[in-house]
């Protein structure tokens, strides 16, 4: 179990979900990027839950997703993040850089968050 209290093999999967994500910001056109990392984000959360025992459709896992980061870090820097990662479209495929940095941000903290909601 890390620092965090987050056992080690989830950890790992959730750095496996935000390698995908860099995968996802790297390779995909901006407006397609922000689809299918909010796509991978619910899915993490759906795996997240299955990991403690917890069976959640789709729908569930984006109020799940919503709620968990809220609490984790508030709405208003979720939401700075995800501007800032829309932002960062503005000077693409010069900034994929820095897209890569944010999503992968982002996945962390989906991940972290969703784990700590699943286990209070």
């Amino acid at each position: 179990m890390g620092n965090d209290g987050i056992p080690e093999d989830i950890r790992k999967k959730i750095h496996l979900w935000a390698a995908a994500g860099a995968v996802t910001a790297a390779a995909l056109p901006v407006g397609a990027d922000a689809v299918a990392l909010s796509a991978e984000e619910v899915l993490m959360v759906i795996q997240v839950g299955s990991y403690c025992r917890v069976s959640i459709d789709k729908a569930a896992a984006q109020a799940i997703l919503s709620g968990a980061v809220a609490q984790a870090v508030g709405g208003a820097a979720f939401s700075a993040a995800i501007a800032a990662l829309e932002v960062a479209n503005v000077g693409y495929p010069l900034t994929i850089p820095v897209k890569v940095g944010i999503a992968v941000g982002i996945i962390e903290l989906v991940g972290v968050a969703a784990y700590r909601y699943f286990t209070r």
